[in-house]
């Protein structure tokens, strides 16, 4: 009953705001006029932000990552999926919003992470995957992505964010053959 009158109200909700989006798309369109007139800016853009929360950024060591994705849409019905660089893989030991990751959520050899079926209404989701107890790559500067892959209204649909890798300022300390 619930599941059935959210799937209602949910539908309805998009209904109207596909209703509303496209009479000023087709004012537009049939618009000849050349004058440019200045634009309130509403429109949010998909945020991304990557971020250390273990001790180290050095090469080689063990840290967390957190990543915070939000999407910043109207209406957003679909899948979310975070992308990560060379050098970094999800597992099952990783959480997303503080529940760990299942399987079928883990694609590509750990690269991809993909959340099926959320929902953004008005810019109120967030999605924060935690990379824990990670082994950092080599030094230098990564990249990663989280897109909205879905039905969605009103932003750019995905964003990116670096983290720096630290050059470690003495190299490991090799076993002594004594």
């Amino acid at each position: 009953m619930k599941h059935k009158f959210f799937s209602t109200v949910m539908a309805s909700l998009f209904g109207l705001v596909l209703l509303l989006s496209l009479p000023t798309a087709s004012f537009a369109a049939e618009s000849g006029s050349t004058v440019h007139e200045p634009e309130m800016s509403t429109k949010a853009t998909a945020t991304l932000f990557a971020k250390y929360t273990g001790a180290s950024q050095q090469e080689w060591s063990f840290s967390d990552i957190e990543l915070t994705y939000r999407p910043n849409t109207t209406l957003s019905l679909g899948v979310m999926e975070f992308t990560l660089p060379s050098g970094f893989a999800a597992t099952t030991k990783d959480t997303v919003n503080g529940h760990a990751l299942r399987e079928r959520q883990i694609l590509n050899n750990g690269k991809t992470v993909r959340l099926p079926l959320n929902i953004d209404l008005l810019g109120a989701a967030e999605f924060k995957l935690s990379l824990n107890n990670k082994t950092l790559p080599a030094a230098g500067t990564y990249k990663f992505r989280a897109e909205n892959k879905s039905l969605s209204i009103g932003s750019k649909f995905y964003a990116e964010d670096t983290i720096v890798v630290q050059k470690r300022s003495t190299p490991p300390t090799q076993p002594c053959d004594c």
